[in-house]
């Protein structure tokens, strides 16, 4: 599958004002949810095993994310973004260990049958590399562009990927069969109104931003193509590894 990316250099360089901004990221958004279903696909027929390879892949990306974001709270001015940001790492962290949102992934994936002993260990280094690099950009780059790699980036196009990870899952045979055994509580606040209230919250933030600062919609706009970038990335990558049919 080919995906024309809406982040060409004639569409950035179009981008002068907030309400550009907004309407370019809703296209970029739509052509998320178009690829999104692609790289998915697997999971409504794939069996148990190449379920949990694949799934087992997103829990580093959900303790990059966790970091990342104190990382952009450090970087952050005071004020209403600094505040949100603080919000969801909060909630990323739950008010104690087996709270977190990594642990309430790992439940999943040990309901679904991945080892507990192995949670921790990456099948595919890859993809753990990327996630690397993206914690590097968070210290090198411009504010901004943190804000669009993972303010941006990771929590809105994250509910996207998830949504439609979510609704081919349910579909699977494998699933259907073992649901009342599957721990599905980080799904339950994923797909939910959570995830969706984070994305106005950052929307609104994010134009105080650009209100006090509108020199840095650039560096916005070029990390939130990254971001999206990667979300591609990584699952095509996965889906390429873990079924051996790549994504033309």
């Amino acid at each position: 599958m080919v995906l024309h990316s809406v982040c060409t250099e004639r569409s950035v360089e179009s981008i002068k004002t907030k309400e550009d901004f907004w309407a370019f990221a809703d296209s970029a958004r739509l052509e998320a949810e178009y690829g999104a279903k692609s790289y998915v696909e697997v999971l409504q027929f794939a069996p148990r095993q190449v379920l949990i390879d694949i799934l087992h892949e997103y829990r580093f990306f959900i303790q990059y994310f966790i970091s990342d974001l104190g990382i952009l709270m450090f970087k952050a001015p005071f004020g209403k973004f600094k505040c949100i940001v603080a919000e969801i790492a909060a909630d990323e962290l739950g008010d104690s260990p087996d709270k977190t949102h990594l642990k309430l992934w790992d439940n999943f994936l040990t309901s679904l049958g991945d080892p507990s002993d192995t949670l921790e260990e990456s099948r595919f280094p890859e993809n753990l590399e990327v996630l690397q690099r993206l914690s590097g950009r968070m210290w090198e780059r411009p504010f901004m562009y943190g804000v669009g790699l993972r303010g941006m980036g990771a929590e809105c196009l994250c509910q996207v990927y998830l949504t439609a990870a979510y609704k081919k899952l349910r579909m699977n045979p494998v699933i259907i069969e073992n649901e009342k055994n599957i721990d599905w509580l980080f799904w339950d606040i994923h797909t939910g109104e959570e995830d969706i209230t984070h994305s106005e919250q950052i929307k609104a933030a994010i134009n105080e931003l650009l209100d006090d600062d509108p020199s840095g919609l650039q560096d916005l706009v070029a990390g939130y193509c990254e971001a999206k970038e990667v979300w591609d990335n990584f699952w095509s990558n996965l889906q390429s590894r873990f079924t051996q049919e790549p994504v033309a």
